[in-house]
């Protein structure tokens, strides 16, 4: 009953969503007078739809993986996921007002209902991620350490650019649109570092909370390094394989983390899994003949 009951959230979500976007598009004021038309007043308000365009669409895709992390959902996220909803429901009106009159009031509340959203939202991913991993306390810390530096950095923007618009809306509208594309590239990136990590054994995971904060980010710049060098290599096995094995190495000598961890671990990268476990067993080989060589030597 609930799993059906989150599948219907789900198509209803979509549908709100879509019908927002096509209310805001359809809102935009056309401004013609003796048969010409105010092109730059259709610019700036075409400029300010793709701010609350960006928003909307950053904000289905988040709202997408959080809730397909989901099998069912309890009745209070169902209650401030409605609530989410509402407030989406919102942003045509306030976009709608942006681009009637950019003054600061009105920069300043689409701010405000934009901080009002993110912070909502972020509740209902928590608690979706608390309920899953229910038995598993560790990933719900290591859900903390990944995106909790991003939710709180962009409310802190969020602020200071609803303070910059009482001064400056023009600008502060312009700084809105940054939000939602660093957030979704920022997302993107921690929502696949948050699956690798659940790969990993209770150990290393044990691991990787128990480095300082300073190291947990220069882990993690690591794996993002790798996973660009990975693409670069295409299919070039001996670029996949030196790829790895600096990866691998720096891993076990800076963060003491195993060339069995890492393997398990970066399973969940689809086509690239056969690779790295090649990879890994290559690396095994060639460090155990090494050492019988040196045996032999001896």
């Amino acid at each position: 009953m609930k799993a059906k009951l989150k599948e219907r959230l789900d198509v209803f979500a979509d549908a709100v969503i879509a019908i927002i976007i096509t209310i805001m598009v359809m809102s935009l004021p056309l401004d013609i007078h003796n048969g010409v038309v105010d092109y730059p007043q259709l610019f700036k308000s075409i400029g300010i739809y793709l701010v609350s365009f960006c928003f909307i669409a950053n904000l289905w895709y988040q709202h997408a993986l959080v809730f397909n992390e989901a099998e069912t959902v309890a009745n209070r996220v169902i209650v401030f996921d409605l609530i989410l909803l509402f407030l989406m429901s919102l942003m045509p009106a306030f976009t709608r007002l942006m681009t009637t009159v950019t003054n600061s009031d009105n920069v300043m509340l689409y701010g405000g209902l934009s901080l009002l959203i993110s912070f909502i939202f972020s509740w209902i991913s928590r608690t979706i991620i608390q309920a899953k991993y229910t038995d598993k306390a560790t990933m719900t810390q290591i859900y903390k350490t990944i995106f909790g530096s991003t939710v709180w950095n962009s409310w802190v923007i969020y602020i200071v650019i609803i303070g910059l618009g009482y001064f400056f809306p023009e600008i502060a509208l312009g700084f809105y649109l940054f939000i939602p594309l660093w957030s979704f590239f920022s997302h993107t990136r921690e929502q696949e570092e948050f699956q690798q990590i659940d790969q990993m054994e209770a150990q290393d995971q044990q691991k990787f909370l128990a480095l300082p904060a300073p190291q947990k980010r220069a882990f993690r710049r690591l794996i993002r390094t790798f996973q660009i060098e990975q693409r670069q290599s295409g299919h070039d096995r001996d670029k996949q394989h030196a790829a790895w094995i600096k990866f691998s190495e720096q891993a076990k000598t800076e963060f003491n983390i195993s060339d069995g961890a890492l393997a398990k671990w970066m399973k969940i990268n689809g086509n690239g899994n056969r690779n790295n476990n090649r990879n890994h067993q290559e690396h095994q080989e060639n460090r155990d003949d090494h050492q019988q060589a040196h045996q032999n030597k001896q």
